[in-house]
């Protein structure tokens, strides 16, 4: 029986790896750790650890304890932040991982739009300000609103807001500064795309691409209660097939990364012509609905298991396979929706009538 640890095992894609895990013949033994005890309790694990953030100096003496004492072969960090912090301290905890290095890691959205920039990828017009007085001006450089306000760390719509005005926006970026839960420096302003909203998903194995599929984000649940419209996770999405999002996926992960290793994740934004732009890279990390993915692939569509993309992953990691296979661009069927919200189970549906409930 292969043993794993999954941190952060009891976020939306802690629970999804998990379960993409437990849906295959192999037998795992899982533990898993999380800052949060209640949420903890979601994942199918046969330990469970409520961790200190990875912040804590304590985090990764726990992790090391855990693998220790669990005789953990294989480590799997769920959110982007603690995947950084254990692949900076890989060589201290006694067990594998499949992650790029923490460099890669760490890049923050503005410095990854500059090197996209630099490797002649669309990029969305970006502005950064330092002080109250800077927004008139970086708001002006784009002409007219409406103008994305972002944030330049974080994901799931951190401290995003469209304005229409400098006003609007000067407003947004006060407020957080004086509750004291952000700084000047922490903003930047970014050119409105009014098209398509695309997800790429990648998995990479020592500079080669083994897979990957690309979703479309079409409602995000409770909207209508956060000023950006967007609360992380969709509720609904579909699979797509489109070549020009697969080529530019591919070009960002490369200028990213000269020899991708691990989980890649790619937000393309379309313009009111649909011509694309990366918004932004998260390298190590899979999106929260890949694992569930993975999931669907076996359970619901019976595919080759090497399509579910966490057991691919964990079982290269493990070194159970040793040759990665070639599986290509699109890898689950064009046209297939993920509908799910809070008490309204999971579904795939296709617009010809199909429909079945995965969870």
């Amino acid at each position: 029986m292969e043993r794993i640890l999954v941190t952060g095992a009891g976020g939306i894609g802690g629970v999804n790896f998990v379960r993409a895990l437990r849906v295959t013949k192999e037998e795992f033994f899982i533990a898993g750790t999380d800052f949060n005890k209640y949420y903890l309790q979601f994942a199918a694990l046969d330990v469970r650890i409520n961790s200190p953030r990875h912040s804590d100096p304590n985090f990764i003496k726990l992790i090391k304890e855990t693998v220790e004492k669990n005789k953990i072969s294989f480590v799997h960090p769920s959110p982007t932040s603690e995947a950084q912090v254990i692949s900076q301290n890989k060589k201290l905890i006694n067990a594998k991982t499949l992650l790029p290095e923490p460099e890669i890691i760490a890049q923050d959205k503005l410095g990854v739009q500059k090197k996209l920039a630099e490797n002649d990828i669309t990029v969305a017009k970006t502005e950064t300000i330092s002080s109250s007085s800077d927004i008139d001006e970086a708001f002006g450089a784009f002409g007219k609103g409406p103008v994305w306000i972002r944030a330049k760390k974080g994901a799931g719509g951190n401290l995003s807001l469209l304005c229409d005005n400098a006003s609007e926006a000067k407003h947004w970026i006060n407020l957080w500064v004086e509750k004291k839960k952000a700084s000047f420096d922490d903003f930047m302003l970014q050119q409105y795309l009014a098209g398509k909203n695309l997800a790429w998903d990648s998995f990479w194995y020592e500079g080669k691409l083994v897979a990957s599929f690309t979703r479309e984000r079409i409602e995000y649940p409770f909207k209508h209660i956060s000023p950006s419209g967007i609360t992380g996770t969709p509720t609904v999405s579909k699979i797509i097939v489109d070549k020009e999002a697969d080529k530019l996926g591919e070009k960002a992960i490369h200028a990213i990364d000269k020899k991708p290793h691990g989980n890649y994740a790619v937000d393309l934004k379309g313009d009111s012509d649909n011509k694309f732009y990366v918004t932004e890279v998260d390298s190590g990390k899979f999106h929260t609905t890949t694992p569930l993915w993975g999931y669907i692939s076996t359970k619901i569509l019976k595919q080759e298991k090497e399509k579910n993309l966490p057991y691919l992953y964990t079982m290269l990691g493990l070194g159970k396979i040793t040759h990665a296979p070639t599986l290509g661009n699109n890898i689950y069927p064009d046209g297939t929706y993920l509908l799910r919200h809070i008490d309204c189970g999971d579904w795939i549906w296709r617009e010809d009538g199909c429909k079945e409930q995965v969870l």
